[in-house]
C-alpha cells in the first residue's frame, strides 16, 4: 500500500504512468519527500499553536489590565432632592432652592416653594494610574445649570488630574472653604463661605505632617466677567488634632472691554478660617473674608450693577468718563456651631454677616445694590441609615441696599440625599 501511494505521487509529478518496476531509489526519494512534507506540516502546526498561545496570553493580559484599571476606579455620587419654602421675600424666577438673599427680592402674595433634583451628581476617581499612587484623575458632574432650575443640563463640577503635588484642571479654588464649613441643608452651604471651583494649575508643598502651603494660577472670570490674566491664589493649611486652620489670598487683574479699549484694575482679597472640635460631639467653625473687586468667590454675593457693566456680577462698574473701574469691596464673617446628639441626629446653628463698603465710588454709582446682608440659620439633619440624610433648615435674614431699601427673609430649606 505504501509503495502504491508513492507510485501514485510519482506519476502525478512526472505525468507518466507509474509501473510496477519502480526502482528502489525512486521509492526512497519519495519517502524522503513525504517526510519533509510531514515535517513542514508539523512545524506549521507548532507555529499556529504557539501563535494561538500568545494570542490567549495577550487576551488574558489585556483582561487583567482592564480589571486592574477598573479596580482602581471609584464610582461615587448622590441622589439629592432639594426644596425651599419662602414665607417672606422671594425672587420672581424659579431656582429658589438655594439662598436668594443677594438677589432682587419682592414680597409675594402668598407662600412660594420650589423643588429640584438638579444637585444630584456622579463622579469617577481613578487612583494609582500606571501603578503610581501619586497620579490620579477625577471627573464629577451634576445637573445644576440655569440657576438650578432642574432643566436637565449637565454641568462639570470637577475635571482634573493630580501628578504628585501638581493639580491640572477644574478643582476647588484655593479660596474655597468647604472643609471648614458648618453643616448646611442648603446645597450651596452658607452665606459668606466659599464653594468655588475653577480651572487651575496649582502646586502643594507639604512642609511637614501638619502644614501645607498651596499656590496656583486660577481662571476666575465667568460669564460676562473678564480678566487680563489668571488670578494668583494661595492657601496655607494647618491641621493638628482637633484644629484645622486656613489662611488664603488672591490677586486678580479685572478687565472691562469698552468701545474705547480695555480698562484694567487689580482686585485682591484675603481670608482666614478654621474649625475646632471641642470633643467628639461638638465643634465650632467660621471664616472671614475681605475682598476688593470680586464677589464670585464667596457664596450668595453676586449681583448686578446699575451702571455700565451691569452683568459683571457686582465686582465692579465702569466709569466711562474717566476710563476707570469702580471696584466693589466687602467684609464677610460666618460663625457656626455643630452638635451631634446621637450617631443619627445632629444640628447646627450659624450666623453670617456681609458688609459692603458704602463709602466707595462703586457704592455711590450703584445705590440700588446691596450694602449689608445678614443670615441666621438653624438646622437639624437625621441619618436613619448609613448614606441617607434628611434635613430641614430655617433661615431668617435681612437685605439692605445703599439707598436704604430693605427686605426681610424667612425661609425653610429641605433636603433628602442618598450617597453612594
Amino acid at each position: 500500500m505504501k509503495k502504491l501511494v508513492l507510485a501514485t505521487l510519482c506519476g502525478i509529478a512526472s505525468g507518466q504512468v507509474f509501473s510496477a518496476e519502480v526502482s528502489e531509489d525512486r521509492i526512497q526519494f519519495l519517502e524522503s519527500q513525504l517526510k519533509q512534507i510531514q515535517a513542514e506540516l508539523e512545524q506549521q502546526k507548532a507555529t499556529q499553536l504557539d501563535l494561538k498561545a500568545k494570542q490567549e496570553e495577550t487576551k488574558a493580559k489585556d483582561a487583567k489590565t482592564l480589571s486592574a484599571m477598573l479596580d482602581n476606579v471609584d464610582v461615587y455620587g448622590l441622589i439629592r432632592l432639594d426644596g425651599a419654602v419662602d414665607f417672606e421675600s422671594t425672587t420672581k424666577s424659579r431656582g429658589r432652592t438655594i439662598n436668594q438673599i443677594n438677589q432682587e427680592l419682592h414680597e409675594p402674595d402668598s407662600v412660594r416653594s420650589a423643588f429640584t433634583l438638579a444637585a444630584s451628581r456622579v463622579g469617577f476617581l481613578a487612583k494609582d494610574i500606571g501603578g503610581n499612587p501619586n497620579i490620579s484623575a477625577r471627573v464629577e458632574a451634576d445637573f445644576w445649570t440655569n440657576g438650578g432650575k432642574g432643566d436637565g443640563g449637565f454641568r462639570i463640577r470637577h475635571a482634573h488630574f493630580k501628578y504628585y503635588n501638581w493639580t491640572f484642571g477644574q478643582a476647588w479654588s484655593l479660596m474655597s472653604t468647604p472643609e471648614i464649613s458648618t453643616d448646611a441643608v442648603d446645597y450651596s452651604l452658607l452665606l459668606g463661605g466659599s464653594v468655588l471651583r475653577t480651572p487651575q494649575i496649582s502646586y502643594a508643598w507639604k512642609l511637614d505632617p501638619e502644614n501645607t502651603w498651596n499656590i496656583g494660577l486660577e481662571y476666575m472670570a465667568s460669564g460676562d466677567r473678564s480678566s487680563a490674566l489668571p488670578a494668583l491664589t494661595t492657601k496655607y493649611v494647618h491641621q493638628s488634632g482637633p484644629l484645622h486652620l486656613l489662611a488664603q489670598g488672591f490677586v486678580n487683574e479685572k478687565q472691562a472691554q469698552t468701545e474705547t479699549g480695555d480698562i484694567n484694575k487689580v482686585g485682591w482679597g484675603v481670608g482666614v478660617g478654621g474649625r475646632y472640635h471641642l470633643d467628639d460631639k461638638n465643634s465650632i467653625q467660621g471664616n472671614y473674608f475681605h475682598m476688593v473687586g470680586d464677589q464670585r468667590i464667596a457664596s450668595f454675593l453676586v449681583q448686578g450693577s446699575t451702571v455700565d457693566g451691569a452683568a459683571l456680577g457686582g465686582d465692579y462698574s465702569v466709569d466711562t468718563e474717566n476710563d476707570e473701574l469702580l471696584l466693589n469691596s466687602f467684609d464677610s464673617l460666618n460663625i457656626g456651631y455643630t452638635h451631634k446628639f446621637t450617631p443619627k441626629w445632629r444640628s447646627s446653628i450659624a450666623a453670617s454677616l456681609v458688609e459692603f463698603d458704602d463709602s466707595s465710588d462703586y457704592a455711590k454709582a450703584n445705590p440700588t445694590t446691596n450694602k449689608r446682608l445678614t443670615d441666621y440659620v438653624a438646622n437639624v439633619i437625621y441619618s436613619p441609615v448609613p448614606h441617607i440624610n434628611l434635613g430641614a433648615e430655617y433661615h431668617h435674614g435681612k437685605q439692605e441696599k445703599f439707598n436704604g431699601q430693605e427686605a426681610d427673609i424667612s425661609r425653610v430649606n429641605l433636603s433628602a440625599t442618598y450617597r453612594f
